[in-house]
C-alpha cells in the first residue's frame, strides 16, 4: 500500500510537469486540491500513529485487568475452599450502628469491640462471672 503523503506528492509533481500555471483557473483549482489533500494525507498519518499508541495502550489496561482478575478469583478460590464464613449482625448499644462480626469471633475470650466508636459490644467476662449469663 502506496503511503497517501507520497501520493499527494506524486499529484504535486504531476501538475507541475503539465506545466499548469498558479495563474489560471484551472492552476489555481489543482493546487488548492492539491494542498487540501496533503492536509488529509498528515491528518490520516496523525490518527494512524494515536490509534496504535492508543491499541498499545489498551492491550496494556487489559494484561493489567487480566492479572487483577487472576489474583482475585485465587482469593475467591482460596475462600471457598476455607469454607462459608457465617456473619452475625449486632446493632451496637453505643452508636447504634450494624456491624457485622465472624461468627468465630464469639469462640474467643477476647472483648467484641464495635469498630466504628470502638466500645465493647461484648465482654466475655461479664458472662462468665457465675458460669451463666444474665
Amino acid at each position: 500500500m502506496f503511503d497517501l503523503n507520497e501520493k499527494v506528492s506524486y499529484l504535486r509533481g504531476l501538475k507541475e510537469g503539465m506545466g499548469l500555471k498558479e495563474d489560471t483557473n484551472e492552476g489555481k483549482l489543482f493546487s488548492h486540491i492539491i494542498d487540501v489533500l496533503d492536509d488529509m494525507a498528515q491528518a490520516i498519518t496523525e490518527l494512524e500513529t494515536a490509534q496504535a499508541e492508543m491499541e498499545e495502550y489498551v492491550e496494556t489496561i487489559d494484561e493489567d485487568l487480566a492479572d487483577m482478575e487472576e489474583f482475585l478469583y485465587e482469593e475467591q478460590e482460596d475462600d471457598a475452599e476455607l469454607g462459608n464464613t457465617h456473619y452475625i449482625e449486632v446493632e451496637c448499644p453505643h452508636c447504634h450502628e450494624t456491624v457485622f462480626f465472624d461468627e468465630d469471633i464469639f469462640d474467643d475470650d477476647d472483648d467484641i469491640v464495635c469498630p466504628n466508636c470502638n466500645e465493647t459490644i461484648y465482654s466475655e467476662s461479664e458472662y462468665q462471672t457465675d458460669g451463666s449469663s444474665e
